[in-house]
């Protein structure tokens, strides 16, 4: 201890600068490109869209990826149990092949012949584990699977959409990745596309995976590359296992690897090697779709297995010759010689605005007026876009640019398909993600407007981020399309979804009387059921009994054989038929049983019957497309008071030979007011518009 006015020095060892003795140097934080990651609230604003307005602030609340995948779950889940089937194809090209792999019946569409091989049984097959691996594990029915199937696909979107969300946060900006959010969780275009059992909906999986890594600006690091090869490889996916038309969606990113240099900043000697190394990993990821699957050979292949395409040799497989249905599909829409899918119907080149504001009202208006607003920003609130908000160097891309080529995929694929003389609403699957991320960015623009404007008249960026008429706006611009889009979802359950309803009842219902009357018992409860409060349990019954019935139980569709869901949905041993009606066109037949042949299980698949299908619509010259109204058990039929009757298309409820079932409301569009039809509201409002039917099942008197 020193004494008191002693003066006394003492030596630290340093702990700074470079003479520092036992001090770890700080490892310094790097982001994915390289460069230095950006910290604190610098960490929001890495996108292509940049805040203006509370720009230092905390952010919004933006769900992670576990919490998205939750939420689209719970309205995917209720999709895939409560969703209509609205196009015929997705029963008759896809639902009913793999029905009649599985159980060796089914029907077969002309598309499915061997002598056309338009549709790939590479992609239904690819359904099966989907459908069949868990009611074979807990041994419930073909009911069973035909939901698992619709759920399973309720998965993959979930999965896929809180992917391609994500990106959309990373790469473009939070505020833009939550407004598509809300609008794919609750459109009614999603709705019905994420479940379907449908190529274009593969298509729409696949691009938004390849969305997911192509929004990302391009770079020559390692990361970049990897992405870039992810996503040519999921574009083409989609084309070559799904469908081949969705290509034309991976286009502006193409030219943007090839042509711009994205993230990177190269001129001269430097922009062709890199040009030169993308090229290298586009086609090597090209190369990669072209070749994914298991290799295997089959003895009527005439292409060695190591020089096929190995979805073409599973189609090669199943048809018995070599052919690869995503070419046949292409020319036929292109090359037929027999006029093509306009045999099918033609619409006017307004069709898809009018479908489109159907299924997303508001949100269209939004993604179509995205490309204008951005041009609108560049020239009005120019820093709105690029992280360093500063103008391009010499070698970089603008960020207008970037945003501009991830904005014209929904433009090209509108364009295309108006530009067809046959028009689905089906088609338009692929881009319907892409149609919710024009109308975020649309609307995040338009609120960048206002943003400014309050600005400018305010000189008060304080009072800009202080006010809610920016967050009241976007609240209303993101609710207003659900609530209208929620109101077209119980539209089309409540208007349309009685062939479902008819055929449960059937089985549920019909059934098990006549197994009554014919002295069967349901089947007896578990030894160890304990019932759940007071639960009542449904019986069950063993449907199999109804294959030993000599005749089988006919059940008979005539003018609504369209909206047949699906052999899934009617129990093994009945027998379903169609009566003659007006229509003059081919129908679909039902499939022969058939044996395997070698490996695979349905030499049907195989065989042409000569005179049964053709290319050109018309009837099938082969008997037995028919039945006589003799030969029906039971009648499925719609009855509206707009429907007139005709010899060949009676009211068939009316019919005193045949009475009444069971019957559920139908709507009656053609004796509907138009703006009645559109969507469903509570408290009975547009009721008086609506004309009703009744959707029947029929039994013999």
């Amino acid at each position: 201890m020193a004494l008191p006015g002693t003066e006394t020095i003492r030596f630290h060892r340093p702990t700074a600068g470079p003479n520092a003795v036992d001090q770890k140097t700080p490892e310094t934080k790097l982001d994915q490109f390289g460069s230095l990651a950006p910290q604190g609230w610098n960490r929001r604003h890495q996108g292509l869209l940049q805040d203006k307005v509370g720009r230092q602030q905390s952010g919004p609340l933006i769900p992670s990826f576990s919490l998205a995948v939750r939420m689209l779950l719970l309205v995917r889940t209720a999709g895939a149990m409560y969703s209509i089937i609205s196009d015929c194809d997705e029963v008759f090209n896809f639902f009913e092949p793999l029905h009649y792999y599985h159980y060796n019946t089914g029907f077969q569409t002309w598309e499915l012949s061997p002598q056309f091989a338009i549709r790939s049984w590479a992609y239904v097959l690819l359904h099966w584990p989907l459908a069949h691996l868990g009611p074979l594990l807990l041994k419930l029915g073909k009911r069973q699977a035909f939901f698992s199937l619709r759920l399973s696909l309720g998965v993959i979107s979930s999965l896929c959409e809180a992917r391609f969300y994500r990106a959309v946060v990373e790469a473009i900006n939070e505020r833009v990745g939550r407004y598509m959010l809300f609008g794919m969780i609750f459109s009614a275009g999603m709705w019905s596309a994420s479940v379907a059992f449908l190529p274009s909906t593969f298509a729409m999986y696949t691009t938004m995976l390849a969305c997911s890594y192509s929004y990302h600006p391009a770079t020559s690091t390692a990361t970049g590359m990897k992405r870039a090869y992810l996503a040519t490889l999921f574009f083409a996916l989609g084309a070559i296992v799904g469908w081949p038309f969705s290509a034309a969606l991976g286009l502006p990113f193409v030219l943007e690897q090839l042509f711009l240099t994205g993230g990177d900043i190269a001129v001269g000697r430097e922009a062709e090697k890199l040009r030169s190394k993308r090229w290298e990993t586009i086609l090597k990821a090209v190369a990669t779709g072209a070749t994914i699957a298991v290799r295997a050979c089959h003895p009527l292949s005439i292409v060695r297995a190591d020089q096929q395409i190995p979805v073409s040799m599973v189609d090669s497989w199943s048809y018995g010759r070599s052919t690869f249905p995503t070419l046949n599909i292409m020319l036929y829409n292109i090359l037929s010689p027999s006029g093509g899918p306009e045999l099918y119907g033609v619409s006017p080149p307004t069709f898809y605005l009018a479908n489109l504001f159907l299924n997303f009202n508001f949100l269209l208006l939004l993604s179509l007026i995205s490309l204008p607003a951005l041009a609108v920003t560049y020239q009005f609130d120019h820093r709105r876009l690029g992280k360093t908000q500063q103008a391009p160097k010499a070698g970089q891309t603008s960020p207008y640019t970037l945003l501009a080529m991830r904005l014209v995929p929904f433009y090209l694929w509108l364009g295309i398909l108006g530009a067809q003389a046959h028009k689905e609403e089906r088609f338009f699957f692929p881009a319907y993600p892409l149609l919710c991320f024009n109308s975020a960015v649309g609307l995040y623009l338009v609120k960048g407007w206002m943003e400014t404007l309050y600005i400018y008249m305010t000189k008060s960026p304080y009072r800009a981020s202080q006010t809610s008429l920016f967050s009241n706006f976007t609240l209303l611009a993101v609710l207003l399309p659900i609530v209208l889009s929620i109101g077209r979802i119980f539209a089309l359950y409540i208007f349309y979804h009685a062939p479902f309803d008819v055929v449960h009842h059937f089985q549920y219902h019909t059934i098990p009387s006549i197994l009554t009357r014919r002295g069967y018992s349901p089947e007896p409860l578990p030894k160890d059921y304990q019932p759940y409060g007071n639960e009542v349990p449904e019986p069950r019954w063993d449907f199999s009994v109804l294959e030993t019935f000599d005749p089988r139980i006919t059940l008979c569709y005539g003018t609504e054989w369209y909206r047949f869901p699906g052999s899934y949905l009617v129990p093994e041993g009945i027998e379903v038929q169609w009566l003659r009606t007006e229509f003059d066109g081919m129908m679909p037949r039902r499939w022969e049983g058939s044996q395997a042949v070698g490996r695979w299980p349905r030499n049907e698949t195989r065989t042409v019957r000569a005179g049964r299908f053709n290319g050109a619509n018309r009837a099938s010259a082969e008997p037995g497309t028919y039945v006589s109204p003799q030969q029906c058990d039971y009648i499925i039929a719609l009855s509206v008071p707009s429907m007139p009757s005709s010899a060949l298309e009676p009211d068939w409820a009316s019919k005193p030979e045949w009475e009444r079932e069971f019957c559920t409301p139908f709507l009656d569009a053609a004796g509907s007011r138009w703006w009645s039809r559109l969507i469903w509201l509570p408290g009975g409002l547009l009721e008086q518009g609506r004309a009703w039917g009744d959707y029947c099942l029929l039994k013999r008197s």
